[in-house]
């Protein structure tokens, strides 16, 4: 087998991929495909790290793990302690010990143990998930998906190997039967969990797989000799389908969708292709333009870049409270561009001289990885336990406890998709003796959150209530808020499941004694134009309607304030008449369904409006902080002790939902 030589061109297909995710991640518009850079890294990483292992065991007969690891450690570990450690300290620096420092503390640990991927899947609503835009070593997750992968493969092909010497047969035989099964296993898998679970399908080894496979499998067909030899025509041809591949790619892929999935293709054959036109005899344009200086200077540095670029973003949005600001993150993409070249000259290489000069071997990197491994993981709990001291005393620990202030009920009842059934009646009531309830709470997490309300009159007024709640599904009858609107389709569809649910459940409620209902939800985030005002106002009076059917009175709510920010953050940062300006001004929006509530109202006797405005909104402004009381626990819920001091304000209307007579029943 002849041996890999250096391919220019190659270095330079690094560089597309990290200015893809770079861009993407500063936010650059037309670039929200940029993430598929990624993609691009595995397909190289898996031809560069294959062709490397059968050249060894071309040249020795066999693969040294050993040496593997060793080179691996060599390549990774200097630059990425440095990464890591400086991340630590700038997030002493920067972020909050209300749980940011605890967070970027357990990431760092993940990171080190290359588990960052299932971390990130157990911890975040996913990779396209806003607020995970502030998460500082959230880039690390692909670095575990390496590692995790080249713990088993070259593993595999030893075993290939011993396999193809037993049974007589090339050891390219089983390597490339591997590689196949495997790019089938995982590709299928990752179709099917895409549609499943688009966060572990992001994220996870098995649905990854296949593109570091697909690299490998192009490895051991050049290796066997196998690539058909074509004229440069035909490479410049090869290359110009791998630049159209990955515009098409630019063209449909993007975060909503279940991504990998068969997208996933599209930058996998791209990379493929880019690959192998640079096998002809002469460049092809396209591999002449990879191959030029500043690309493959780009290349040489897309390590230390990738590692760099991400905490700088994250960290200075976390600072800023997530304001957006495409000036400054351009400004941080070209600090963490000279932190990378400064990384790669004077980390990488000076590593790579020292472990020569000093014949360090590999058995002696490998515990020169696990001592870095162990220094930084201490580092990381120190920082834990720093924040951990800061976030128990003052202001930290009220706000601490107010950002974990959640209702009672929430943790049984509250719903979310995947919709499995309503929870028994008994479980979701105040009081779970009772045999069934007076009330009934519906809606989103915005009725979820005026649960400790009722349960503050619950003992006044004597009576039970059932929580029924789902996220992102307000009570609206035969109205969803739509895929277009950033919410996927297929929670759409639970939630029409959940409603259905309800709809066939109330019947059974009112036989047992219900006689009212408290109908709350996100309503702002219902209208955000016209045709959605008007969709929302004919689902509202559809439930309505469908309540009054069955003899119930109703409360409904109104809108709750909402901010830009987590109100508990921003406390943690700035003044109380600062954060009060992170108010979202949505007034058009909430006119017009105060408008479609109170016009219900006045026509039905049975219905009430209830707006805690005057409350929440002294004088017209919103607080984040009212006597001494923490407000919301995020951007717009409210927290338990917000919501139990509300309680006084809608005890009339709340008395009345219960009252045994009501005009026109």
């Amino acid at each position: 087998m002849k041996p890999p030589q250096y391919r220019p061109d190659i270095d330079g297909l690094r560089a597309i991929a990290v200015i893809l995710v770079v861009a993407y991640h500063a936010g650059l518009p037309g670039l929200a495909f940029g993430f598929i850079g990624v993609d691009i890294f595995f397909v190289i990483s898996g031809y560069l790290i294959t062709s490397l292992l059968m050249r060894e065991l071309a040249d020795t007969g066999h693969i040294s793990l050993l040496a593997f690891y060793g080179r691996r450690i060599r390549r990774l570990m200097p630059a990425m302690v440095v990464v890591i450690l400086s991340s630590l300290v700038l997030g002493y620096v920067l972020l909050t010990p209300i749980g940011q420092q605890q967070s970027l503390a357990e990431s760092a640990i993940a990171s080190i143990a290359f588990f960052a991927n299932y971390y990130f899947i157990a911890t975040t609503g996913g990779y396209f998930d806003g607020p995970t835009d502030q998460v500082p070593l959230l880039h690390m997750w692909s670095l575990s998906v390496e590692e995790q992968f080249y713990a088993l493969w070259p593993v595999l092909l030893i075993v290939g190997t011993l396999l193809a010497k037993r049974c007589g047969k090339h050891p390219w035989t089983f390597l490339a039967a591997i590689a196949t099964v495997g790019i089938g296993a995982s590709f299928c898998y990752g179709v099917w969990l895409s549609s499943l679970n688009p966060n572990a399908a992001y994220f996870s080894v098995l649905s990854r797989g296949w593109q570091l496979l697909a690299g490998a499998l192009l490895a051991s067909l050049i290796g066997r000799g196998l690539l058909p030899q074509a004229s440069n025509i035909a490479m410049s041809a090869l290359a110009v389908l791998g630049a159209v591949l990955l515009l098409v790619a630019a063209s449909i892929i993007e975060g909503s969708h279940g991504y990998p999935g068969w997208a996933g293709m599209l930058p996998v054959l791209s990379a493929l292709a880019l690959i192998v036109s640079g096998f002809g005899s002469a460049s092809t344009p396209i591999s002449w333009l990879l191959s030029t200086r500043p690309f493959v200077f780009v290349g040489k540095v897309s390590y230390p870049w990738y590692l760099w670029h991400w905490p700088l973003l994250a960290m200075s949005r976390a600072y800023h409270l997530g304001e957006a600001d495409l000036s400054r993150d351009l400004v941080l993409v070209a600090l963490s561009f000279v932190l990378a070249c400064l990384t790669y000259r004077l980390v990488e290489k000076p590593a790579v001289r020292f472990f020569k000069r000093h014949s360090i071997t590999n058995k002696q990197l490998v515990k020169l990885g696990g001592l870095s491994s162990v220094l930084l993981a201490l580092a990381a709990f120190g920082l834990m336990s720093h924040a951990n001291q800061q976030k128990s005393v003052g202001l930290y620990r009220q706000l601490e406890s107010a950002a974990k202030d959640m209702p009672d009920l929430r943790a049984a009842c509250h719903l979310s998709t995947p919709f499995q059934g309503l929870p028994e009646v008994p479980i979701c009531m105040n009081r779970s003796e009772t045999a069934s309830p007076d009330l009934l709470l519906w809606g989103d997490s915005h009725a979820d959150h005026y649960s400790p309300m009722l349960d503050e009159l619950a003992s006044d007024l004597q009576f039970t209530f059932l929580q029924r709640t789902f996220s992102t599904c307000p009570p609206l009858m035969g109205y969803s808020h739509g895929y277009s609107s950033g919410h996927s389709r297929e929670n759409d569809r639970h939630c029409e499941l959940f409603k259905a649910e309800m709809a066939s459940e109330l019947s059974r409620l009112v036989e047992g004694g219900l006689s009212g209902v408290v109908l709350s939800a996100s309503w702002l985030g219902r209208t955000s134009s016209e045709t959605h005002i008007a969709q929302a106002e004919e689902g509202l009076r559809k439930t309505v309607d469908t309540l009054l059917g069955h003899g119930l009175r109703i409360v409904v709510v109104a809108p709750t304030p909402v901010f830009s920010v987590p109100m508990t953050e921003c406390l943690a940062r700035r003044t109380e008449a600062s954060c009060s300006a992170f108010q979202r001004q949505r007034e058009k929006r909430r006119e017009a369904m105060l408008a479609v509530m109170h016009d219900i109202a006045e026509h039905e006797t049975d219905v009430r409006v209830v707006d805690f405005h005057a409350q929440l909104c002294p004088g017209g402004k919103c607080h984040s902080l009212l006597g001494g009381t923490v407000v919301y626990r995020d951007e717009h819920h409210l927290t338990t002790r917000a919501a139990r001091e509300l309680a006084s304000s809608a005890h009339g209307d709340i008395a009345w939902l219960l009252a045994d007579t009501a005009p026109g029943r």
